[in-house]
């Protein structure tokens, strides 16, 4: 009893886990990718190859070859198959990490309480009294 999930079962042909798989599965392709090229490139640097067309040569004839051998190897190895499998919550969990700090990052606040935030701000900045409050303010915090 105490090891039964509190959430909804899902079934195998529930849309949420059909997008959350396909999600899970495209993410960590493209990371595999991603890691691959990063690899690649920082290996390139390593042996001094300064040339962009032929780093961008090398980089395109190698990827999908060390992408497919790394698919074909992870497809034969139950253990790999199953690490992968894990991994993909995993690449979720980055993916939307970092996509929530790219919309913070980005975030523009236009409401009247923002606007009245940064009124504050800027009228504080001009009053010394003011400025050395919020500073003795922010210094016991």
């Amino acid at each position: 009893m105490a090891n039964e999930s509190t959430g909804p079962k899902l079934r195998e042909d529930d849309p949420i886990k059909v997008l959350f798989d396909m999600a899970s599965y495209w993410a960590t392709i493209w990371g595999l990718i991603a890691l691959c090229l990063w690899l690649e490139h920082q290996v390139l640097n390593r042996l001094d190859i300064e040339s962009s067309s032929v780093q961008m040569a090398v980089l395109l004839v190698s990827t999908p070859a060390i992408f497919l051998v790394t698919v074909t190897r992870i497809e034969r190895n139950p253990k790999a198959r199953l690490i992968l499998e894990r991994a993909r919550y995993v690449v979720i969990l980055v993916a939307a990490a970092l996509l929530g700090a790219y919309l913070h990052a980005n975030h523009k606040d236009t409401s009247y309480e923002a606007a009245l935030r940064d009124g504050a701000v800027l009228s504080c900045a001009r009053i010394a009294a003011c400025k050395e409050a919020a500073r003795d303010y922010a210094n016991t915090r």
